[in-house]
């Protein structure tokens, strides 16, 4: 059997049931339930933490967070730990990511450049945290430079504080991550791929 291609969707704080395929009645999810309906849906998938690094750390090693040694955002994976982004570069994945990866301290006052990476097995690795400008590595910042618009024509509100309901979606970070993805997953190669966005 061929391997098959993986695309890795990982929302913040989103439950299965706020996807109108997987039950919910009351919101309106078109291109989700295309996917769903086409896909390998997790129903019964538990977070074994209710913060993004040691969450993030568990599914992507599928160990615990006290294993992993990562019970708190602020802390980093340690570099012993192998993803299973690792396990399947090694095993002829070409593996990408577009977005917020978030296994290390992220704030501005720890990661001078971007996030800390572990050897993950990513090729691809167009990382932004989160829309703002305070990172110089931050790949979003930089299409949406590259497009001509500065960070703070579009998330800046009043008194200089950031205001992200109302980013057109022309410029949204979704829009970038869904660009990326599809560059990825258009690029010639001979086998299989993973895109986490």
């Amino acid at each position: 059997m061929a391997q098959p291609n993986i695309l890795w969707i990982c929302t913040d704080q989103q439950r299965y049931d706020t996807i109108a395929a997987l039950g919910n009645r009351h919101i309106r999810t078109p291109h989700l339930d295309k996917l769903v309906s086409e896909s390998v849906t997790f129903t019964h998938a538990f977070a074994q933490n209710t913060v993004c690094t040691p969450s993030r750390a568990s599914f992507l090693t599928g160990r615990y967070p006290r294993t992993t040694r990562t019970r708190q955002n602020g802390q980093n994976i340690p570099a012993d730990e192998v993803l299973v982004t690792k396990m399947l570069a090694d095993a002829g994945y070409d593996c990408g990511l577009a977005g917020k990866l978030h296994l290390s301290a992220c704030e501005p006052r720890h990661c001078k450049t971007r996030e800390r990476r572990i050897d993950d097995g990513y090729r691809v690795f167009q990382w932004s945290h989160h829309p703002n400008p305070d990172w110089p590595e931050n790949d979003y910042i930089k299409w949406l430079q590259a497009k001509g618009v500065q960070w703070k024509d579009v998330y800046e509100g009043p008194k200089g504080r950031p205001a992200y309901p109302g980013v057109p979606a022309p410029l949204h970070q979704t829009t970038w991550c869904f660009e990326k993805a599809m560059e990825f997953i258009a690029e010639p190669r001979r086998g299989p791929w993973l895109m986490s966005i």
